[in-house]
């Protein structure tokens, strides 16, 4: 079983409703929550069957901005316990089975990014037991998940590790390319990082003791997709343990800063 998670920048747009279908098909999430839908939430209910699904519940987007939504499977259990417009919070049952799943949606602007944290710490306070929560954060935790000329302020990122902290998360790690978010910009302009993740609490391995996380990349977002394989076995394509990938600022000076880049891009090196 797998879920899946996308700010997919928009699907009013039929390209990017495509390659979410394409993806859903290959990687069949039993539940898939996306962010930046840019449409009502009447609109995203009405790519259930079309994307494979049998629920869903989404949140109106404000204008040309916002929005998420969530869907699941017939696999699953899914019952609905709250929600806003920055996240979706819901009860998975399956066979045996019960946890807590959150589609997380971080405050986009650095100003308002602190109420993020007070949110997520608000939903911990609620009573659970086994947790994963999933989404784009706009946060990186280490200097090393971001890249670009501007360092990331290392304010920013200790007030994300702090609210982790609090609410007992722990990064499920990844494999694949080493950020989620790219601007897409040329030269000294680019600026990456690893703004989307997995999060889960110590009770969330008691139930999937070989969880793995992957990042897939995305042509029409400039966000990558995640996805999360919550697996009680072993599985032979992941036998190797996850790593994170590491460098220092102090590379991009080389010479070969660029190529080796690129080179990591391009063997998908975790």
């Amino acid at each position: 079983m797998s879920t899946l998670s996308w700010n997919c920048r928009g699907l009013g747009n039929p390209w990017s409703v495509q390659e979410l279908r394409k993806v859903v098909k290959k990687e069949g999430p039993a539940l898939l929550f996306v962010m930046e839908t840019k449409i009502k939430g009447k609109k995203v209910e009405e790519l259930k069957t079309s994307l494979g699904f049998s629920g869903c519940f989404a949140v109106d987007s404000d204008g040309l901005s916002g929005g998420i939504g969530l869907f699941w499977s017939r696999d699953v259990d899914v019952t609905l316990q709250n929600y806003s417009i920055a996240h979706i919070d819901v009860t998975v049952k399956q066979e045996n089975k019960e946890w807590r799943f959150t589609g997380f949606y971080g405050a986009p602007r650095v100003e308002n990014r602190h109420h993020s944290w007070c949110f997520l710490r608000t939903l911990f306070a609620l009573p659970h037991q086994a947790w994963i929560c999933m989404g784009d954060f706009n946060e990186t935790l280490y200097a090393e998940e971001h890249f670009g000329t501007n360092a990331r302020p290392e304010s920013q990122m200790r007030a994300f590790r702090e609210a982790m902290e609090e609410c007992s998360l722990q990064d499920l790690g990844w494999r694949g390319v080493p950020f989620t978010w790219d601007n897409r910009q040329s030269g000294a302009a680019n600026v990456k990082a690893r703004l989307d993740r997995a999060l889960a609490n110590a009770a969330f391995p008691n139930l999937f003791q070989f969880t793995m996380v992957k990042h897939i990349s995305s042509a029409e977002s400039d966000h990558h997709f995640v996805l999360a394989e919550l697996r009680t076995h072993a599985a032979n394509k992941w036998s190797r343990a996850a790593r994170s990938f590491r460098y220092e600022n102090v590379w991009q000076s080389h010479a070969q800063y660029d190529e080796l880049v690129r080179s990591i891009w391009m063997s998908g090196a975790g």
